[in-house]
C-alpha cells in the first residue's frame, strides 16, 4: 500500500509537469518537466486512476479484516468469560454439576457389587 501511495504521488507530480509543459517558463524548468514525463510510458490519468481503484480496493479489504478480527476478538472474549465461570473455585458449590458424575459413580459401584456377589 506504501508503494501504491508514492507511486501515486509520482504520477501526480507526472501530470503536474504535463500540465506545466503547456505554459511558457525558462528552458531549464522546460526541460526537466519534458524529461520527467518522457520517463512515464502509461497515461498518467489512467495509471492515476487505476491506483487509486487499487488503494480504494485495499482500504477496503483492511476494513474487512479489521472487522473479521474484531469479531473473532468478541468471540474470544466471550468463550474466555465462559471458561472462566466454568473453572474450579473451591469455595464455589458444584453439586449441580457434580451431582451427574455421582449418580453415574454410584451406578457403576452398583453394577460392581452385584457382579461380585453373583459369582459367589
Amino acid at each position: 500500500m506504501k508503494a501504491t501511495g508514492a507511486e501515486l504521488s509520482n504520477l501526480r507530480k507526472v501530470r503536474q509537469a504535463s500540465v506545466a509543459l503547456n505554459v511558457w517558463q525558462p528552458e531549464v524548468v522546460r526541460g526537466r518537466h519534458k524529461q520527467i514525463v518522457e520517463q512515464c510510458v502509461v497515461p498518467a490519468d489512467s495509471r492515476i486512476h487505476a491506483l487509486e481503484m487499487e488503494l480504494r480496493l485495499c482500504k477496503q479489504h483492511i476494513t474487512g479484516l479489521d472487522k473479521a478480527y474484531r469479531d473473532e476478538k468478541r468471540r474470544l472474549d466471550a468463550a474466555k468469560e465462559q471458561l472462566a465461570s466454568v473453572k474450579y473455585h473451591p469455595l464455589r458449590d458444584y453439586s449441580s454439576t457434580s451431582g451427574r458424575v455421582d449418580e453415574c459413580c454410584i451406578k457403576r459401584k452398583k453394577l460392581k457389587k452385584e457382579h461380585i456377589n453373583c459369582k459367589f
